[in-house]
């Protein structure tokens, strides 16, 4: 099999849930956020905006808000990393495009001796009531952006391995169901 960097990071990478209190040098976030700047999006349209969360008391307010037994990781994280993406600029793909941004931005901190993991707050149904819609309230973000991910980033506290399902199992060949 072919290997080279980035597929070694794709492979290797890993969702941490704890974190060292290590502080995360301001070089390696900026390194992390250029490379959700570079993320794909339909036509460029770039609809991204990251917010860049350190303070404790709102990152504890965030772990509250995380609907996650995993929150934990986003109060200990020396910083968390929002994603929010603005609707309008592309109405049909922006889940999409904050995903591409989140995942590229995952891949970078583990590429960098870092941890990260997804933190899911995006409520498809638009519930006013809602983790995501609270989330928005509590960082200022504006009614026609929508939340697609929370990424605590921070040294890991544990490690560990998972093994991938084999490709023979969900790889389909010419139409679904073809196996080879």
């Amino acid at each position: 099999m072919l290997s080279n960097a980035v597929l070694k990071a794709i492979q290797e990478r890993r969702s941490v849930f704890r974190f060292k209190p290590d502080a995360v040098d301001q070089e390696k976030i900026d390194a992390i956020i250029e490379a959700g700047r570079w993320a794909p999006s339909f036509v460029n349209s770039q609809p991204w905006s990251i917010i860049v969360v350190k303070d404790k008391e709102t990152k504890r307010k965030l772990r509250e808000l995380a609907i996650t037994i995993t929150g934990i990781g986003i109060e200990e994280s020396p910083v968390t990393l929002v994603v929010a993406v603005e609707t309008q600029k592309d109405p049909h793909h922006y889940v999409e495009d904050g995903a591409a941004a989140t995942q590229n931005m995952a891949l970078a901190a583990h590429s960098l001796g870092l941890s990260s993991f997804w933190v899911g707050v995006y409520d498809s149904s638009g519930a006013r009531a809602s983790s995501e819609e609270k989330t928005k309230a509590l960082l200022n973000i504006p009614n026609n952006y929508r939340i697609i991910s929370m990424l605590p980033i921070g040294v890991a506290a544990i490690t560990y391995q998972k093994d991938r399902n084999p490709s023979s199992e969900f790889v389909h060949h010419d139409k679904f169901g073809a196996k080879s």
